[in-house]
């Protein structure tokens, strides 16, 4: 649980970091600067201030009594941004400007949470790496129980099928599972769709010099070279019937005979397979061997298409924008609100791939979440405009019915509280709740 100490003298400051902290389930502790010097001991995580330097010498002089760095865990509201500043032993805080709305305040929190408190620099070693699958862009249910069954599964070296759409992030979550076992073998990929079935036993399972005309040296297949790590078998599904009994027999006894050989070697390794269909399916129709399937879906995890995942839209597009822009020395482009609005009604038939490909055009400067809207017809922009009045009908609807809590309103209409302040905001809602909310408490 995320804990912050609010000692701040402004009475709209203080709300709207109220409300983000409330959209980021954070726990919030508010005193003045008087009782946060008055207590024994000092907290452990972030506070944040707005006073001006002169007032907060005691509170630098306390935190340095208890032998803490204050510029480590103070965090200072300013009213506009500075280049620089010198002050005689004043250390340098981490000083933002104040948030001009309550969603820039979730902003600045999310960073603050994400970084935690008295640890700059200091290299501390991960344990224990998420990378892509961080909670700052994993927000959605069907892709946090995704992403918890690969936890459960990255050091049990045992046969996984990975099952999603095309673009839904199947090679990344095989590549993590195999960053993540600790086995000192290679990761090896096979692209089944791509493999022609002549070729299938000399690139799995290896060729001796003469087996056929070309064959000039001895080759090692994909298994020997899996040997101590991971067989990614991509689009298990596009494999014929015929490759796939042969493929059996290696899986099965961990091994195989190279093309125009006689001796059978070992091979020690991981598998894993990915398609786009259900294999219970496939093997209803005749198009999968049932007991390949038996023999592969020890476990099995299903990797949902960007449409399932709406909260993590905005946290993977930022994300994208920011690879994108360091990779071509560019400036990562700002999102309106109304871009935002764009990404979210998309359809994302390619999800995750398409979504990155999206970013990029955006930071070259191809094109924006907002340039395909324009285009639209008449009638359709016209729906849209009627059904975001409707949605706006009832959102003041379920907030007057709960006396302005968003909290009870977004589990009366069956939506979560963070998507409930984002279309508050969306419809300029927000602040009347937090105003409301205000007045009730004085």
């Amino acid at each position: 649980m995320t804990e912050l100490t609010l000692c701040i003298e402004s009475q709209e400051l203080r709300s709207r970091l109220r409300a983000a902290a409330l959209l980021m389930r954070a726990t919030v502790y508010e005193l003045s600067l008087d009782d946060l010097l008055a207590k024994r001991n000092l907290p452990a995580h972030w506070v944040l201030v707005d006073h001006g330097l002169d007032e907060l010498g005691g509170l630098i002089q306390r935190f340095k009594e208890q032998g803490r760095k204050p510029e480590a865990q103070i965090i200072r509201f300013i009213d506009k941004p500075w280049q620089s500043y010198v002050y005689h032993d004043i250390p340098i805080f981490a000083s933002i400007v104040r948030p001009v709305d309550p969603l820039a305040a979730v902003h600045i929190l999310e960073k603050l949470i994400a970084t935690k408190p008295l640890q700059f620099g200091l290299k501390v070693p991960v344990i224990d790496d998420l990378g892509p699958y961080s909670a700052d862009f994993i927000r959605s249910l069907p892709m946090q129980n995704a992403v918890s069954q690969l936890q459960l599964l990255k050091r049990l070296p045992v046969d996984t099928v990975l099952i999603g759409p095309t673009g839904a992030g199947k090679d990344t979550a095989a590549r993590w599972l195999h960053a993540q076992s600790g086995v000192k073998g290679e990761f090896i990929h096979v692209n089944c769709a791509a493999l022609p079935e002549q070729l299938f036993e000399a690139e799995l399972f290896g060729v001796m010099a003469g087996a056929f005309t070309g064959a000039q040296k001895d080759r090692p297949g994909k298994l020997e070279s899996a040997n101590n790590g991971t067989l990614y078998l991509d689009e298990m599904d596009s494999l014929p019937l015929s490759c796939q009994a042969k493929l059996l027999n290696a899986l099965q006894y961990r091994g195989a005979i190279r093309l125009g050989g006689n001796v059978f070697y070992e091979s020690s390794f991981r598998v894993i397979a990915s398609t786009k269909a259900s294999l219970p399916d496939l093997v209803r129709q005749n198009k999968f061997r049932e007991d390949l399937h038996f023999r592969l879906s020890v476990s099995q995890v299903r990797i949902p298409a960007l449409a399932e995942r709406l909260e993590d839209i905005i946290p993977l597009y930022r994300r994208f924008l920011d690879q994108v822009a360091v990779q071509f020395g560019l400036e990562v482009p700002s999102l309106s609100v109304e871009e935002c609005d764009e990404l979210l009604s998309k359809p994302w038939p390619g999800n995750v791939r398409e979504l990155h490909a999206f970013a990029q055009r955006h930071v070259i400067g191809l094109g924006s979440p907002c340039d395909d809207a324009v285009d639209l017809e008449k009638d359709a922009a016209g729906l849209k405009q009627r059904l975001l009045a409707f949605e706006r009908a009832v959102l003041i609807q379920a907030l007057q019915t709960h006396g302005g809590c968003a909290r009870l309103a977004s589990e009366s209409l069956g939506i979560p509280l963070h998507s409930m302040y984002y279309r508050m905001k969306r419809f300029d809602l927000l602040e009347k709740v937090v105003n409301y909310s205000e007045n009730r408490a004085t």
